[in-house]
């Protein structure tokens, strides 16, 4: 058996002789049926599977359909042919096979009679149509469709930007909490549906790398690609191993900040990485203050623009952007008064007094006197746009439209009191310790002596303990002349009791099991949290894990998840391993067993729980106090009054935080407890005024002038999601055995998810090879039933499943061509009709793109403006049909109970109806393309949707236009230009195959109305 390699008919090789194949084959439109001769490379060995779809020409007219049923002997099929009762034996020069691609005239086909029962497009439009909606509604972005996450606005527009961009290499800084690793999440998925071949590396601190590894696995159904090789995981330093990374389609690096001293020590990785296709780099690190580190990262992801020898200069832009933003502010308030705004214009003119667009807006806003203008909301999206520091950062804030519905845990700070009667013994050892070392001991020691006392009187003993067992030349070794007050504070800490503060814990923790929480207990001394930890076990047995420093990753992610998805109250006891990375969202309250000195620590550690949750309510933050001792009520000021630590998330003040540290630690062995008197009101004020400073250029920075995925794009898409009654009707029509595509399913009771059997029908035995392995996973037919079970994948587009479904479907000819006759009494002569489905969308025919990856990026672009539609027509050789008829006569589903497929011997009686069969289909195809031009999917939309492309490009060009020319380095505009190059040529392609967009018709159907008497 040979099939022929590409040719749209269908085709049969009857012999090879010579090199030479003789090729039988029966082509469309037309039905040329002839034997030509072409060269054996042409063609390929092919035997029939069982269940392979056949044709067997009728002695009437036209084709029977048909399966193999099994293989004989000498070449010769058992054949199961729809019309014919019993399986009958065939020679295969019997037998025709369609080539396995699209049928490209669903309406010559039924001119020449290779019709189908209805029933096999009545079990598939409406999953296709659903198929449509879902690329529609989604813009094409299949990996949030199909991964079991909650839709943000602000992930999805990350994700569609970085996808979007003929460059995908970008800093993601969203402020902690708000889901980068979601946004690059979404970017690896995409890029790994997009390019089978592609293979993405994603590097990470080592304590995080099993975090990212179940991340990908469970929240992006990602775990058979990481089994495969196809995703990669490496701790930071093990990227030194890999000698190039080029072969990655994706680099992506999580805390990329914390590579900067490996990257110094390793000029080959830094190579390697500004030599990657695409890079996404992760970091919260705001820009404000971190000027350094701000370069390094964008010099790695844009090192044409962002070279590292000018830190000066880059550092000089930075503080330019932040006085405009301030200026930028005051425009876009109506309520400033003119002569500021005067101030701001005739600053915008000094900085940027060689851009005739500045100028020209500039000398508008002066002579405008209503400060709700446009002119003023030009002139700042102008600068705004233009002038960023990069366009390839992108960085989300809290409290922001974007950010609005991101559901954030929050914090609710309880205060404890203890009052512990050796706490006295405790501060009275830090004054004199304080006093007796003057300034002899490195700050270090002291600070650390200091963080233990705040910590209790058993965490001040274990640390005494072991610094007086500390072995001569270590950095802990207690000199002669200090060994007797150490000596003397830990023989007075031992014949005292302790355990208060373990006791206040226990009890602490014990009211909050009570209520079935979840709760997180942290220490920053590991010896405080191990001892927390023992009696816990013993209190709570079964209840408990550990999260301490040392253990293996595997082991942390174990207990991780047994602590977040086990029923009831339960307790994870951690020590400073817990604070950095770990996703604790989902946990109720945080016990602080003592707190750091660093306050960027404990926002750290608050941040574990403070952070995306979709459960209601703050976390709750349990914190000690004593305030009968002036070291523990200092330092809770400084944290609560000065800082504000325990109401809102510090993490954008982090620079000025660490110089509170230091100033602290400065102090402290010269001021003892006043190292914490600050001017609270001065501080908080201060604090406040930089939190401000931080946003308004973070504000001004990382926005942009245009939303690839905006707040009407996501309302939809959600809107989409949540109706899925039409979802779950179409699919169980789809997987139904007659004319579906047979494979058996099974659901829980609320039908929340949809299981599959070992049972499949209706598939040749190659299809069901390839399908059976992608039943294994459960799939929801609702996004929340998918996103609370663990493993279930949403049943859409982007799902390998759903993948493979749509891709058979279009390739197979089953329901793209049929025809039956239906008595009506509403008829007096026979009468035919055709039922025309066209898909009209974007035509990427335009764009010379070199990949896949690179035409599904532009499509997705093109989807946003012109989202794909289904049109359906109703037509005969004389016109279109009448509403009331399509509604009451044509469009009723197919009976086989009084309806008859048109096939065999009743051609015989339609044929003597219409002699001119062929040529009364051909014209009503032809009023079908008619009627198709007028509606509004080609009459219209296509039109509309052009004009916003062309003024989409048209805004883009402008702004890259006008960074090319006016950026202040050579560097700077030689990588504008390269954008703005790229951008015109997509830009075109994309606006000529929108304005003529392709209409391919899919299926046709022809009804013939026999009078009914």
């Amino acid at each position: 058996m040979r099939e022929l390699e590409s040719h749209d008919g269908f085709a049969w090789c009857e012999a090879v002789e010579g090199g030479q194949a003789h090729l039988r084959y029966v082509d469309l439109p037309g039905v040329r049926e002839e034997v030509r001769k072409v060269p054996a490379s042409r063609v390929r060995l092919a035997k029939l599977n069982h269940g392979a779809r056949v044709w067997v020409r009728s002695t009437m007219y036209g084709w029977l359909a048909g399966e193999v049923a099994g293989h004989l002997s000498h070449g010769r099929y058992l054949v199961r042919l729809h019309a014919v009762s019993g399986d009958i034996a065939l020679e295969e020069q019997h037998l025709l096979v369609r080539w396995n691609r699209p049928l490209v005239d669903p309406v010559a086909a039924v001119a020449v009679g290779f019709c189908d029962s209805p029933e096999y497009y009545e079990a598939r439009y409406r999953f296709l149509d659903q198929l449509v909606h879902q690329r529609g509604v989604a813009r094409g972005f299949t990996a949030a469709l199909s991964a079991p996450i909650g839709l943000y606005q602000h992930q999805l527009d990350t994700a569609a930007r970085v996808l979007a961009d003929p460059v995908p290499r970008y800093l993601l800084a969203d402020e902690v909490g708000l889901g980068k690793t979601i946004e690059a999440g979404l970017v690896i998925r995409q890029m790994l549906l997009d390019d089978p071949a592609a293979i993405v590396m994603v590097s990470a601190p080592a304590e995080l790398t099993s975090q990212w590894e179940e991340e990908l696995a469970d929240r992006f159904l990602l775990g058979e690609e990481i089994d495969a090789g196809r995703l990669q995981l490496a701790s930071h330093e093990q990227l030194e191993g890999y000698r190039s990374l080029g072969h990655f389609a994706l680099v992506v690096v999580d805390e990329a900040h914390r590579t900067a001293d490996l990257l110094d020590r390793t000029p080959a990785l830094r190579l390697n990485l500004l030599q990657t296709n695409a890079l996404l780099l992760l970091s919260a690190t705001p820009m404000r203050r971190n000027h350094a580190t701000f370069l390094d990262l964008l010099n790695l992801i844009d090192p044409v623009a962002f070279p590292r020898n000018d830190i000066e200069g880059f550092r000089e832009r930075v503080q330019q952007r932040e006085r405009e933003a301030t200026g930028l502010q005051l425009l876009s308030s109506p309520r400033t008064a003119r002569r500021h705004r005067l101030s701001v214009l005739n600053n915008l003119e000094l900085l940027h007094g060689t851009d005739p667009t500045v100028l020209r807006l500039v000398q508008e806003c002066r002579s405008e006197e209503n400060a709700a203008s446009p002119l003023w909301s030009d002139l700042v999206n102008y600068v705004r746009e233009t002038y960023r520091v990069s366009r390839r950062m992108v960085r989300h804030r809290r409290n922001t439209p974007a950010t609005e519905d991101y559901p954030v845990a929050g914090r609710r700070t309880v205060f404890v009191r203890i009052d512990d009667p050796a706490r006295p013994t405790v501060d009275a050892f830090l004054e004199r310790y304080q006093e007796h070392l003057g300034s002899r001991a490195s700050r270090s020691l002291y600070a650390r002596a200091v963080l233990n006392g705040l910590g209790g009187p058993r965490a001040l003993l274990r640390h005494l303990q072991l610094r007086l067992a500390a072995s001569a030349g270590t950095h802990d070794f207690v000199p002669p002349n200090d060994r007797p007050l150490l000596k003397a504070a830990v023989a007075r800490l031992q014949l005292m009791d302790t355990s208060v503060r373990l006791r206040s814990s226990l009890e602490a923790v014990q009211g909050r099991l009570d209520q079935d929480l979840k709760v997180v207990v942290v220490a920053t001394s590991p010896d405080t949290a191990r001892e927390f930890y023992e009696h816990a076990t013993a209190r709570w047995p079964g209840q408990v894990g550990r999260h301490f420093g040392g253990a293996g990753q595997s082991d942390h992610e174990e207990v991780v998840w047994d602590f977040l998805s086990a029923s009831g109250g339960q307790v994870l006891v951690g020590d400073q391993s817990l604070e950095e990375g770990r996703n604790l969202q989902d946990a109720h309250v945080l016990v602080n067993l003592d707190l750091p000195l660093d306050p960027n620590r404990l926002e750290q550690r608050i941040g574990r729980l403070d952070r995306y949750s979709q459960r209601p309510g703050a976390a709750e933050i349990v914190v000690f106090s004593e305030p009968d001792s002036d070291w523990v009520s200092a330092h809770l000021r400084l944290l609560a009054d000065g800082i504000g630590i325990f109401e809102q998330s510090a993490a954008t003040l982090q620079h000025r935080l660490a110089e509170i540290l230091d100033e602290v630690t400065q102090r402290l062995q010269q001021s003892g407890r006043h190292a914490f008197d600050f001017d609270l009101a001065e501080l908080r004020a201060n604090l406040e005024e930089e939190r401000e400073e931080v946003d308004l250029l973070e504000e001004v920075e990382s926005g942009a002038l245009t939303s690839h995925f905006d707040q009407a794009a996501v309302v939809e898409l959600r809107e989409a999601e949540q109706d899925v009654a039409e979802l779950r009707e179409a699919f169980a029509r789809l997987v139904g055995r007659r004319g579906g595509v047979g494979l058996h399913t099974y659901g829980d009771p609320n039908k929340s998810l949809v299981h599959f059997g070992s049972e499949i029908h209706g598939l040749p035995a190659d299809a069901v090879d390839e399908v059976r392995p992608l039943l294994k996973r459960p799939r929801a037919y609702s996004r929340d039933a998918a996103i609370a079970r663990r493993g279930a994948a949403p049943l859409r587009l982007g799902d390998p499943l759903v993948d493979w479904l749509a891709g058979y479907l279009q390739r197979d000819e089953r329901g793209r061509a049929h025809a039956f006759v239906r008595l009506c009494s509403a008829v007096e002569v026979p009468t035919l009709w055709l039922h025309c489905d066209f898909l009209v969308e974007f035509d990427a025919s335009h764009a010379q793109v070199t990949s896949e990856a690179e035409r599904r990026r532009l499509r997705r672009r093109a989807d946003a403006l012109l989202p794909p539609a289904i049109v359906r027509t109703w037509t005969s050789a004389s016109g279109y049909a009448p509403a009331d008829l399509v509604r009451d006569v044509l469009g009723l589903p197919f009976d086989p109970g009084s309806d008859e497929v048109l096939r065999g011997e009743l051609w015989e009686k339609v044929l003597s109806a219409f002699p001119d069969w062929q040529q009364l289909c051909q014209m009503a195809g032809e009023t079908a393309y008619d009627t198709l031009q007028r509606s509004p999917a080609l009459a219209s939309a296509p039109a509309a949707a052009a004009k916003r492309a062309q003024e989409e490009v048209a805004g883009r060009l402008a702004v890259l236009r006008a960074r090319s020319e006016r950026l202040s380095s050579a560097a700077e505009r030689l990588g504008a230009q390269l954008d703005l190059q790229r951008e015109e040529a997509l830009g075109q392609a994309l606006e000529r195959g929108i304005g003529k967009p392709a209409a391919i018709m899919t299926a046709c159907g022809a009804i013939v109305l026999w009078p009914a008497s």
